[in-house]
Parts: structure tokens; sequence; C-alpha cells
């Protein structure tokens, strides 16, 4: 999978939300929809922000799916079957086309990553992922490539592998920590490098 980890908070998920939006043919849904209820598709940036806290981790990670018409047909929602009681379905979505956006944010006083990514090629074909032999992949690259280097413009640090964006980077320097992977990270740890200044 081509994958993008980043540290942002709700001012820089909305400036990436707002370029989703706004600059590209991508529309958003969740995942996997509430139990009971249909799949959503999120047609505007205020619908969605009214529907969720972006930024905030306080139910845990806001996990969305992104569709280009130009990369693949528009996938259809699959029924999942429920046991539980008084509880008999959700939705989910799925195609080897679409890219993740798992939306982190602020955990108390950390923050946890954002993860932008998608499939390749040779990686849905071993997994079957569905429907590989339909997805346009060279224009998958080329959507990906835009929405990664617009969030790379937007970066003023880094820690390790993965970019700290404005508005987290401010909140770092206020007393926020960082999680990498079982490990906290603050404004005095060597390990996040300064690439460039920008006010959030």
């Amino acid at each position: 999978m081509a994958n993008l980890n980043f540290y942002g908070l709700k001012n820089d998920l909305l400036k990436l939300l707002s370029f989703i939006y706004d600059e590209t043919d991508i529309v958003v849904y969740e995942l996997s929809s509430e139990i009971d209820r249909e799949i959503r598709r999120f047609k505007s940036l205020k619908e969605l922000e009214s529907t969720f806290d972006i930024g905030q981790l306080n139910k845990g990670q806001l996990h969305l799916k992104l569709w280009s018409a130009s990369i693949m047909k528009e996938p259809q929602p699959r029924r999942i079957n429920l046991t539980m009681k008084e509880h008999s379905f959700r939705h989910t979505i799925e195609g080897a086309g679409l890219m993740q956006l798992y939306l982190g944010g602020l955990n108390e006083n950390v923050i946890d990553h954002t993860h932008c990514g998608h499939w390749n090629q040779a990686g849905a074909e071993a997994k079957i992922i569905s429907p590989a032999k339909d997805c346009n992949w060279e224009t998958l690259k080329k959507v990906s490539g835009r929405l990664q280097r617009f969030i790379r413009g937007m970066a003023v640090a880094k820690l390790h592998s993965r970019v700290i964006l404005a508005g987290a980077f401010s909140e770092i320097k206020s007393g926020k920590q960082l999680r990498f992977l079982n490990q906290i990270f603050d404004a005095q740890s060597k390990e996040i490098v300064l690439l460039r200044e920008k006010t959030s």
C-alpha cells in the first residue's frame, strides 16, 4: 500500500478536507456504518464537520473512504449481517481503488497520527481486493500523490517518518505530546526535527 502517516489537529485536518472537497472530484464516505444504518456519504465539509468532532479522539479514530470516479466505478455498500441481540446489520464500503483517510488527533494530552493511503495493484490482487481489475491504477497514483503533496506542503516538522502539520506542532510547543508506536515524544525530544516555521 502507498501510505502517508502524519500528525495534524482540527485546523490542519479541516484544511486537508477543504482541499479534498474544493479542489478534487473525491467523494467522502464513512468506512463502516453505524449498527442498523445505511452507509453515509458526506456531500460537504459542513456536513462532515457537523457529524464528527474533527481532530478529537474521544470516540476513536474516524475512518473515512475516498472515492474518485476517475479511478473506479462507484462502490456499492456491502451488508454485514450481525448476530447481536436487538441488532441485525451494518454496512461497509470496499474497493481496490478506494483511498483511506483515518483521522487522528488529540487524545487527552497526546496527539495520535492520521493515516492516508491506498492499495497498490500487486497488493490488491494478492489480497483479492475487489475490483482490482477495474481500477485505474495510474490515476489512483496521481490522485493520491496530489493529496500527499498537499499534506507534505503543510508540514513544518517531522518525527521519524511522520510529518507534523502546523496546528499540531503549535500544540506540541504548548505542552502536548506525540505518540509514535508505543513511545511518547514532547517538544524537547531530539527526534522531532524542524522543517520550517509556519503559522497554523
